[in-house]
């Protein structure tokens, strides 16, 4: 299956497995590689693909997934073929890692107030190597009995306007797309069939984005229509996969559910 899977989470971030594992998963699940789009960090990227050598034929494509702001709405912003070396996406990723620690300490201060027995530690056993997030907390609080998912926790207590909600770091759809060229990579709009219906997407590709995941997990049929008439118009790259965190059926992960043609993905690195 000549496949990429797009859109893959590590360890490094919010991910359950570690960047070589799931690059032994991938390939057995014969894919013929995988972008590394870890939130807000290149940390897995190096580890990925020191582990892809194994294989003659496998394919790493270093990615980032930045959370943005752009009008008090989160947008996800995916970076593809960076320079995960490049100086400035270093610095700009462990200022935010360092906010993700300060940004959990008060979460977690917050969840004690409301009675929620929880703590630093007990959050930590869930990172592994990674960047600290919301969904380690989730799993703390699904492994004590509180909530029966990650999708539950952010919904009764972690996402904007519930009690245990901190900001996160501001960083804006122009500041994304801005770092990411710089590091000679090509900014793409992720799962844009989940942004909130407030929000015009195509305003966003106006600001300089170079493509558009038209397949997610999450999409519906009428998603991959709408957007991909979108890329269509706008003469910009089309992407999938699977957003791949946790997922797990059967035993085995759910890694390339959503995946993309080698050949596109090759016309995006030529481009």
């Amino acid at each position: 299956m000549d496949n990429i899977d797009m859109h893959v989470h590590t360890s490094a971030s919010d991910g359950i497995f570690s960047p070589t594992e799931i690059v032994r998963w991938s390939k057995k699940l014969g894919l013929k590689g995988i972008s590394i789009t870890d939130h807000d960090t290149v940390d897995g990227i190096e580890e990925a693909i020191e582990a892809s050598k194994k294989y003659n034929d496998f394919v790493i494509i270093p990615g980032i997934e930045f959370s943005t702001l752009y009008n008090q709405i989160e947008i996800h912003i995916l970076g593809y073929f960076i320079d995960y070396k490049n100086s400035e996406i270093v610095r700009i990723t462990n200022n935010i890692k360092n906010y993700r620690l300060k940004r959990a300490k008060l979460i977690i201060e917050k969840l004690r107030k409301l009675n929620y027995d929880i703590t630093l530690l007990e959050v930590y056993d869930k990172v592994k190597k990674g960047s600290i997030g919301r969904p380690h907390i989730a799993r703390v609080l699904i492994d004590k009995g509180y909530v029966s998912s990650v999708q539950e926790a952010f919904e009764k207590l972690l996402q904007k306007g519930k009690a245990a909600y901190v900001e996160r770091f501001k960083l804006t759809v122009d500041d994304a797309i801005k770092i990411i060229k710089r590091a000679n990579g090509i900014p793409v709009l992720a799962h844009p069939g989940l942004i909130d219906e407030k929000i015009n997407v195509e305003s966003l590709i106006y600001k300089g984005i170079e493509g558009i995941e038209v397949y997610h997990t999450k999409h519906l049929p009428f998603h991959n229509k709408i957007y991909l008439r979108l890329a269509r118009k706008h003469n910009i790259f089309v992407t999938g996969g699977s957003d791949y965190h946790d997922e797990i059926v059967n035993g085995v992960p759910a890694i390339g559910k959503v995946s993309i043609s080698y050949d596109k993905i090759i016309k995006m690195k030529n481009k």
